[in-house]
Protein backbone atom coordinates (compact mmCIF):
# COMPACT_ATOMS: atom_id res chain seq x y z
CA UNK A 1 0.00 0.00 0.00
CA UNK A 2 1.09 3.35 -0.62
CA UNK A 3 2.68 4.99 2.12
CA UNK A 4 1.45 8.31 1.50
CA UNK A 5 -1.88 7.42 2.43
CA UNK A 6 -3.74 6.47 5.45
CA UNK A 7 -6.45 3.32 5.49
CA UNK A 8 -9.15 4.08 7.35
CA UNK A 9 -12.56 1.94 7.28
CA UNK A 10 -12.88 2.29 3.50
CA UNK A 11 -11.25 5.95 3.28
CA UNK A 12 -7.69 6.19 1.95
CA UNK A 13 -7.03 9.27 3.62
CA UNK A 14 -3.54 11.04 2.71
CA UNK A 15 -1.90 13.56 5.53
CA UNK A 16 -2.75 16.62 4.13
CA UNK A 17 -6.22 15.62 4.23
CA UNK A 18 -5.64 14.82 7.59
CA UNK A 19 -4.38 17.71 8.44
CA UNK A 20 -6.40 19.79 7.31
CA UNK A 21 -9.70 17.96 9.40
CA UNK A 22 -7.49 18.50 12.38
CA UNK A 23 -6.84 22.19 11.24
CA UNK A 24 -10.70 22.64 11.74
CA UNK A 25 -10.77 20.75 15.12
CA UNK A 26 -8.23 22.89 16.23
CA UNK A 27 -9.69 26.37 15.00
CA UNK A 28 -13.24 24.65 17.02
CA UNK A 29 -11.52 23.92 19.83
CA UNK A 30 -9.56 26.76 20.48
CA UNK A 31 -12.36 29.29 19.97
CA UNK A 32 -14.75 27.22 22.01
CA UNK A 33 -12.07 26.94 24.99
CA UNK A 34 -11.51 30.59 25.25
CA UNK A 35 -15.48 30.95 25.44
CA UNK A 36 -15.86 28.42 27.97
CA UNK A 37 -12.97 29.49 29.98
CA UNK A 38 -14.65 32.78 30.13
CA UNK A 39 -18.02 31.03 31.40
CA UNK A 40 -16.24 28.62 33.86
CA UNK A 41 -13.64 31.70 34.99
CA UNK A 42 -10.48 28.86 34.95
CA UNK A 43 -8.24 28.00 32.21
CA UNK A 44 -8.87 25.12 30.02
CA UNK A 45 -5.96 23.48 28.49
CA UNK A 46 -7.53 21.53 25.10
CA UNK A 47 -5.72 19.03 22.72
CA UNK A 48 -6.68 17.34 19.62
CA UNK A 49 -6.53 13.59 19.68
CA UNK A 50 -7.85 12.96 16.59
CA UNK A 51 -9.70 13.93 13.57
CA UNK A 52 -11.24 11.13 11.41
CA UNK A 53 -14.41 10.53 8.94
CA UNK A 54 -15.93 6.90 10.50
CA UNK A 55 -19.11 4.69 9.91
CA UNK A 56 -21.07 5.11 13.35
CA UNK A 57 -20.60 1.59 14.93
CA UNK A 58 -16.92 2.84 15.25
CA UNK A 59 -17.48 5.27 18.54
CA UNK A 60 -17.24 2.33 20.78
CA UNK A 61 -13.83 2.20 20.27
CA UNK A 62 -12.99 5.29 21.97
CA UNK A 63 -13.77 4.48 24.89
CA UNK A 64 -12.50 1.28 26.83
CA UNK A 65 -15.66 0.20 28.27
CA UNK A 66 -18.90 0.07 25.41
CA UNK A 67 -21.29 -0.10 28.90
CA UNK A 68 -19.55 3.04 30.45
CA UNK A 69 -22.34 5.35 31.13
CA UNK A 70 -22.04 8.88 29.14
CA UNK A 71 -24.03 12.18 28.93
CA UNK A 72 -24.77 12.73 25.26
CA UNK A 73 -25.40 16.63 24.34
CA UNK A 74 -27.19 16.57 20.72
CA UNK A 75 -27.72 19.46 18.97
CA UNK A 76 -29.73 19.91 15.53
CA UNK A 77 -29.45 21.59 12.29
CA UNK A 78 -31.97 21.79 9.64
CA UNK A 79 -31.42 24.45 7.13
CA UNK A 80 -31.02 23.70 3.22
CA UNK A 81 -28.79 20.87 4.79
CA UNK A 82 -29.32 18.94 7.77
CA UNK A 83 -26.54 18.41 10.25
CA UNK A 84 -26.74 16.89 13.64
CA UNK A 85 -23.95 17.09 16.26
CA UNK A 86 -23.52 14.77 19.09
CA UNK A 87 -21.05 15.74 21.95
CA UNK A 88 -19.93 12.73 24.48
CA UNK A 89 -18.95 12.77 27.91
CA UNK A 90 -18.34 10.31 30.56
CA UNK A 91 -20.45 10.78 33.17
CA UNK A 92 -18.36 10.39 35.97
CA UNK A 93 -16.28 13.59 34.41
CA UNK A 94 -18.85 15.84 33.76
CA UNK A 95 -20.32 15.30 37.74
CA UNK A 96 -17.06 15.62 39.20
CA UNK A 97 -16.48 19.19 36.80
CA UNK A 98 -19.84 19.90 38.57
CA UNK A 99 -18.73 18.82 41.91
CA UNK A 100 -15.42 21.10 41.08
CA UNK A 101 -17.58 24.67 39.98
CA UNK A 102 -19.53 24.28 42.60
CA UNK A 103 -18.41 23.90 46.56
CA UNK A 104 -21.74 23.47 47.80
CA UNK A 105 -22.39 20.18 45.54
CA UNK A 106 -21.52 17.12 45.99
CA UNK A 107 -23.20 15.11 43.81
CA UNK A 108 -22.59 11.03 43.29
CA UNK A 109 -22.56 9.85 40.27
CA UNK A 110 -23.64 6.11 41.38
CA UNK A 111 -26.75 7.98 42.17
CA UNK A 112 -27.26 9.91 39.02
CA UNK A 113 -28.83 7.11 36.79
CA UNK A 114 -31.28 9.73 34.96
CA UNK A 115 -31.32 12.76 33.71
CA UNK A 116 -34.36 13.86 36.29
CA UNK A 117 -31.55 13.19 39.00
CA UNK A 118 -29.88 16.24 38.09
CA UNK A 119 -30.89 19.42 39.53
CA UNK A 120 -31.86 22.54 37.46
CA UNK A 121 -28.65 24.14 38.04
CA UNK A 122 -26.44 20.91 37.17
CA UNK A 123 -28.69 20.21 34.29
CA UNK A 124 -28.19 24.12 32.80
CA UNK A 125 -24.64 24.11 33.36
CA UNK A 126 -24.45 20.67 31.34
CA UNK A 127 -27.00 22.20 28.74
CA UNK A 128 -24.55 25.45 28.15
CA UNK A 129 -21.40 23.62 28.30
CA UNK A 130 -22.76 21.38 25.19
CA UNK A 131 -24.41 24.75 23.41
CA UNK A 132 -20.49 26.76 23.44
CA UNK A 133 -18.43 23.74 21.94
CA UNK A 134 -21.51 22.89 19.84
CA UNK A 135 -21.58 26.39 18.50
CA UNK A 136 -17.55 26.31 18.34
CA UNK A 137 -16.83 23.66 16.23
CA UNK A 138 -19.72 24.40 13.81
CA UNK A 139 -18.62 27.70 13.16
CA UNK A 140 -15.44 25.64 12.30
CA UNK A 141 -17.02 23.24 10.16
CA UNK A 142 -19.16 26.04 8.59
CA UNK A 143 -16.26 27.94 7.52
CA UNK A 144 -14.40 24.65 6.33
CA UNK A 145 -17.54 24.23 4.25
CA UNK A 146 -18.22 27.93 3.06
CA UNK A 147 -21.87 27.58 4.27
CA UNK A 148 -24.11 28.85 6.90
CA UNK A 149 -24.63 26.79 9.98
CA UNK A 150 -26.40 27.36 13.31
CA UNK A 151 -27.17 24.30 15.82
CA UNK A 152 -30.50 24.33 18.10
CA UNK A 153 -30.28 24.97 21.68
CA UNK A 154 -29.09 21.02 22.37
CA UNK A 155 -30.61 18.29 24.50
CA UNK A 156 -29.00 16.28 27.12
CA UNK A 157 -29.57 12.41 27.75
CA UNK A 158 -27.33 9.76 29.73
CA UNK A 159 -27.78 6.15 29.22
CA UNK A 160 -24.43 3.63 28.55
CA UNK A 161 -22.36 4.16 25.35
CA UNK A 162 -24.25 0.87 23.75
CA UNK A 163 -27.45 2.05 24.69
CA UNK A 164 -26.23 5.47 23.03
CA UNK A 165 -25.10 3.94 20.05
CA UNK A 166 -28.10 1.93 19.02
CA UNK A 167 -30.38 5.16 19.25
CA UNK A 168 -27.52 7.14 17.00
CA UNK A 169 -27.90 4.35 14.57
CA UNK A 170 -31.71 4.18 14.62
CA UNK A 171 -32.09 7.45 14.13
CA UNK A 172 -29.40 9.41 12.15
CA UNK A 173 -29.01 5.66 9.47
CA UNK A 174 -31.37 7.55 7.23
CA UNK A 175 -29.39 10.79 7.12
CA UNK A 176 -25.71 8.99 6.41
CA UNK A 177 -23.72 6.36 7.56
CA UNK A 178 -20.66 8.21 8.36
CA UNK A 179 -19.82 10.97 10.69
CA UNK A 180 -16.87 13.49 11.00
CA UNK A 181 -15.26 12.91 14.38
CA UNK A 182 -13.40 15.05 16.49
CA UNK A 183 -12.12 13.72 19.64
CA UNK A 184 -10.27 16.24 22.30
CA UNK A 185 -9.34 16.21 25.69
CA UNK A 186 -10.09 18.74 28.21
CA UNK A 187 -7.94 19.76 31.41
CA UNK A 188 -9.03 21.73 33.89
CA UNK A 189 -7.04 22.23 37.70
CA UNK A 190 -7.30 18.22 38.25
CA UNK A 191 -10.49 17.71 36.11
CA UNK A 192 -9.92 15.68 32.80
CA UNK A 193 -13.07 15.31 30.23
CA UNK A 194 -12.99 13.70 27.16
CA UNK A 195 -15.53 15.34 24.60
CA UNK A 196 -15.81 13.26 21.72
CA UNK A 197 -17.80 15.71 19.29
CA UNK A 198 -19.57 14.27 16.09
CA UNK A 199 -20.76 15.46 13.22
CA UNK A 200 -23.51 13.21 11.40
CA UNK A 201 -23.67 15.33 7.74
CA UNK A 202 -26.65 15.13 5.37
CA UNK A 203 -25.36 13.28 2.15
CA UNK A 204 -25.15 16.63 0.55
CA UNK A 205 -23.32 17.84 3.36
CA UNK A 206 -21.01 14.54 3.03
CA UNK A 207 -20.34 14.75 -0.50
CA UNK A 208 -19.26 18.41 -0.10
CA UNK A 209 -16.83 17.95 2.36
CA UNK A 210 -15.23 14.68 0.35
CA UNK A 211 -14.87 17.53 -2.56
CA UNK A 212 -12.81 20.08 -0.51
CA UNK A 213 -10.77 17.20 0.97
CA UNK A 214 -10.53 15.41 -3.19
CA UNK A 215 -11.52 12.12 -1.40
CA UNK A 216 -12.71 9.36 -3.88
CA UNK A 217 -15.08 7.43 -2.70
CA UNK A 218 -18.86 6.23 -3.72
CA UNK A 219 -20.81 7.05 -0.16
CA UNK A 220 -24.14 5.34 -2.50
CA UNK A 221 -22.68 1.79 -1.95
Amino acid sequence: MNNDYIKTEGFQLTPGQLDMLKEMGNIGSGHAITALSKLLNYEIDVSLTSAEIIPFWRIVDLFENPHIEIFGIYSEIHLKSDLSIIQLFTKESLINLINFLNEDFNLSADKIRIIEDLDDLSLSTITEIGNILSGHYTNALADFLSIKLMPNVPTVALDTLNAMLNGIIAKYSQISDYMVLINTKLTMKEINLKCVMCFIPSLNILQHLFNILNIKYDINL
